[in-house]
C-alpha cells in the first residue's frame, strides 16, 4: 500500500504542477500535511518516501522546463549560492567515510529540499495571494483534526509503533499528564513549525490592498487557528517564533486601523482561551530562566569548538546528526552529534560547508528591503523576520532542513526574501538613447517581457 501511495503522490504532484506552480505547491503541501499520519498508520519502509515521491513529481514539472526571461531574472540572485550549497555535499558524497545508505540519508537532509528556494523566487504577487488562500484552507483543516485529538486523544489517530515513538514520549504537558498534539504531522514540532511558517503569507494576504471581501473571514480564521495550533502543539520554541512574528506585524502596520484592530481582537480572543485552559500554557515554562539557560547551554557550548577541531572536514554525510530511519539503524562510523543545526552541518559537511551556510545567511539577511508601497511589503518583512528567527533558533535545535513540510515553507520564504523585485530596469542598449545621447530607461514587468525562443 505504501508503495502505491508513493506512485500516486508522484503522479498527482506531477500533473498538478504541470497545470500551474500554485496548484503543484498546494497538492504537494497537502501530501506533506497528511504525511505524518499516513506514515504512522503504514509503518512500512516505503511509507517514509511518500512525501519524497511527491517532491520528485513536483520537481519534474517545475524545475526542468525552460524558464521565462522574467523567471530567469528572479532566480539569478540565488543561482550561484545554490550551486555551492548543493555542489559541496555532492562532492562529499563521493568520500566513502560512511556506509553508502547513511550517506544517501545525509545527502537528502543536506540538499533535497533546497530547490524550494528557487520556487520562492518565482512566486509572483498574484501567485503568493492564491497560494495563501489555499494554505489557509489547509491550516483550518488540520486544526480540525488537532481539535479532535485534543479532546479525544491521539491514540485514535496514531497507533503505537516505532514511527510514533517520539510522539508518545512527548507526554510533558500539564505535569506530564497530557500529550503534545501533532494533528496530522510527524510530531508536534512539525505541526507548530508549519503553522508559524505559514503566517507571513497569511498575514501578508490579509493586509493586501486588493484582498477580496469573502477571503477576509477565511484568512482571519486561518491566522487564528494557526496561532492556536502552536499552543495545542505545546512547543516552546515555535511559540517564541509566533510571538516574534506578531510583534513584527504590530510594529510594521502604519495604517489601516481596521486591520490592526482585527489583529488585536484575534490576540485578545486567544488570550482569553489560553487563560482558561491550563493545557495551553506550557509556554509559561519560559519564565524559568534557569531551565532556559541550561537548555541553551546544552546546545551552545565549547563542545562545538572541540568537535570542529576533531572533525574539520566532517564525519561524513549522515554521520553528524541527520535523523536515520529505524530500518537503516545500522552502525554509523564514529557516531557523534549535537543538538545544534550548525553543529550538524559542520559534522557532516566540515568547516567549508558550515562557512558556505554562514556566508549565505549573512548575504540573505542583508538584502535590500522592498518599497513600503509594495502590496506585499508586510508579508515580505514577516518572511525576513521568520527566516532570521529560525536561523537563530538553529543554534538550539536540529531539523531546520528536514522537517516536513515546514522546511518547504521555510525555504520558500528564503527565496522570497532573496528574490529580485517584481519590476526591474531594462538592460540599456544603443536603441534606448534619446536625442541627447542619454539612455531612456524603461521598466520590464512580467506582462511585457518577451516570450522565450522555441529554438
Amino acid at each position: 500500500m505504501s508503495l502505491y501511495l508513493c506512485i500516486a503522490a508522484f503522479i498527482i504532484c506531477l500533473v498538478s504542477s504541470r497545470h500551474s506552480l500554485v496548484s503543484g505547491l498546494t497538492v504537494l503541501l497537502t501530501v506533506g500535511y497528511a504525511y505524518g499520519i499516513m506514515r504512522a498508520n503504514l509503518p512500512e519502509t516505503y511509507s517514509h518516501f511518500i512525501f519524497d515521491a511527491g517532491v520528485l513529481g513536483f520537481y519534474a514539472a517545475q524545475l526542468f522546463p525552460r524558464l521565462t526571461p522574467f523567471e530567469e531574472y528572479r532566480i539569478q540572485s540565488v543561482r550561484h549560492w545554490l550551486e555551492f550549497l548543493i555542489g559541496w555535499p555532492l562532492l562529499l558524497f563521493l568520500i566513502p567515510n560512511q556506509d553508502i545508505l547513511i550517506r544517501f540519508v545525509g545527502l537528502r537532509g543536506s540538499i533535497f529540499l533546497l530547490p524550494f528556494i528557487v520556487i520562492g523566487t518565482r512566486l509572483t504577487n498574484t501567485a503568493k495571494y492564491d497560494f495563501a488562500i489555499r494554505l489557509a484552507i489547509l491550516n483550518i483543516a488540520v486544526f480540525g483534526v488537532a481539535a479532535v485529538e485534543y479532546f479525544v486523544g491521539i491514540e485514535q489517530f496514531f497507533p503505537r509503533n516505532e514511527v510514533t515513538r517520539l510522539i508518545y514520549l512527548s507526554k510533558d504537558v500539564m505535569g506530564n499528564s497530557a500529550y503534545r498534539i501533532p494533528s496530522t504531522f510527524t510530531g508536534a514540532h512539525a505541526y507548530a513549525g508549519t503553522m508559524v511558517m505559514s503566517l507571513p503569507l497569511l498575514l501578508g494576504a490579509l493586509n493586501h490592498k486588493k484582498t477580496q471581501s469573502f477571503h477576509k473571514p477565511l484568512l482571519v480564521a486561518a491566522v487564528s487557528v494557526s496561532l492556536l495550533g502552536v499552543l495545542v502543539a505545546a512547543t516552546r520554541l515555535h511559540f517564541v517564533g509566533a510571538v516574534i512574528i506578531i510583534i513584527a506585524t504590530l510594529f510594521s502596520i502604519r495604517s489601516r486601523a481596521g486591520y490592526l484592530g482585527g489583529l488585536i481582537m484575534i490576540l485578545a480572543g486567544l488570550g482569553w482561551v489560553v487563560s482558561s485552559e491550563q493545557r495551553l500554557q506550557r509556554f509559561t515554562n519560559l519564565q524559568n530562566t534557569e531551565m532556559v539557560s541550561e537548555r541553551v547551554a546544552g546546545s551552545i557550548n565549547m563542545g562545538f569548538f572541540d568537535l570542529a577541531s576533531a572533525y574539520p572536514f566532517g564525519n561524513g554525510l549522515g554521520g553528524g546528526g541527520t535523523n536515520i530511519p529505524y530500518f537503516l539503524s545500522r552502525p554509523i562510523e564514529k557516531p557523534v552529534g549535537m543538538e545544534n543545526e550548525y553543529a550538524r552541518i559542520m559534522l557532516e559537511q566540515g568547516l567549508i560547508g558550515l562557512g558556505l551556510w554562514i556566508a549565505f545567511i549573512v548575504w540573505l539577511l542583508t538584502r535590500r528591503g522592498v518599497d513600503p508601497s509594495d502590496p506585499w511589503f508586510l508579508g515580505r518583512r514577516l518572511a525576513w523576520v521568520t527566516c532570521a528567527a529560525y536561523f537563530a533558533t538553529g543554534l538550539i535545535g536540529t531539523g531546520l532542513l528536514t522537517s516536513i513540510p515546514q522546511t518547504c515553507l521555510f525555504l520558500i520564504s528564503v527565496g522570497w526574501v532573496a528574490s529580485q523585485p517584481e519590476e526591474i530596469p531594462e538592460q540599456k542598449s544603443l536603441a534606448d538613447r534619446n536625442s541627447n545621447g542619454y539612455y531612456a530607461p524603461q521598466l520590464i514587468t512580467s506582462s511585457n517581457l518577451p516570450k522565450p525562443s522555441k529554438v
